[in-house]
């Protein structure tokens, strides 16, 4: 991956459900979750490396490498063991609902941090998916490449609805800068695209996640239905008038069973001021050694 020369562009902000544009507010650093809440702090149940090499005119290429962990629990009886409304709730073996997410991170090298930008990479897995519903419902795993720090991402909270793990969209329900940063979105001027993520991306109301972010990506690039969902999905995640991660999003269908898989795709950004977003990933699983990289 490598970065790309920054569009001097102007940019403004996108007010979302009713709130006014911030100036990239201050979020409190009082007002936090508990760090443990972001996930376990290593990846080695999942056999994980990184690295990175670069050349004199700062182009990078940034690898991660892992394995499936077989521990991880996967649904047989999904209508029933993904369903968090069903009495009693499904418990799988590893003492979590099935419907939970799997969080785990590790921070990346110091010439990392200086070259990509990024701070830490949080391989989450997702047993019964998550919304939207028949979209991303299948199991899946979320490879957020984070450029801000755990700390930062313990104090990215909000007010969420009863029963909902989203923040509240609903107008004057925010009244936190923590929590109205997750609705301060950047766009180009003009045009009205999101800044910083590819053409075509689309955000929604109940796409904003505590403790991670926005989710943006492009719906018409979205399976069809979550059982024919074969291929990575690229996400964007905007906070407080920045971007504070981006990932592939991969079905676990992608990264085991007994054929090659690899996905390649070119990226190219909206109004981009963050010049270490990467112009292309790839994700290729091998099924003799079952890593993907």
């Amino acid at each position: 991956m490598s970065p790309l020369q920054i569009s001097t562009l102007a940019i403004a902000s996108l007010a979302l459900a009713g709130y006014a544009p911030l100036a990239h507010a201050s979020i409190d650093m009082s007002n936090c979750a508990p760090i443990e809440s972001i996930g376990v702090s290593n990846l080695d149940r999942f056999d994980y490396s990184v690295d990175m090499d670069a050349n004199e005119s700062c182009e990078y290429t940034l690898q991660m490498k892992f394995k499936h962990d077989d521990t991880l629990p996967l649904p047989d009886n999904p209508g029933v063991q993904c369903d968090p409304t069903h009495s009693p709730t499904a418990i799988a073996s590893d003492g979590l609902p099935y419907f939970a997410a799997r969080w785990a991170y590790q921070t990346v090298p110091k010439h990392i941090k200086e070259a990509a930008g990024i701070d830490h990479i949080s391989i989450d897995f997702n047993p019964c998916g998550h919304p939207p519903v028949g979209v991303f419902t299948a199991p899946h795993y979320d490879f957020h490449f984070y450029k801000v720090d755990p700390e930062y991402r313990a104090c990215m909270t909000c007010e969420t609805p009863i029963g909902a793990p989203i923040c509240n969209p609903a107008p004057s329900a925010q009244t936190t800068s923590n929590g109205l940063g997750f609705f301060n979105v950047n766009t180009v001027l003009g045009s009205g695209a999101l800044s910083n993520m590819p053409a075509g991306f689309e955000i929604g109301m109940g796409d904003m996640i505590p403790l991670m972010g926005g989710h943006a990506w492009n719906f018409t690039n979205q399976p069809s239905n979550a059982s024919e969902w074969e291929d990575p999905v690229w996400v964007m995640g905007p906070y407080d008038g920045s971007i504070v991660y981006y990932e592939p999003m991969v079905p676990y269908s992608f990264v085991s069973g007994d054929a090659n898989k690899n996905h390649e795709e070119e990226l190219t950004y909206e109004g981009q001021t963050v010049k270490e977003l990467p112009t292309m990933y790839t994700v290729v699983y091998d099924a003799t050694s079952q890593f993907t990289t």
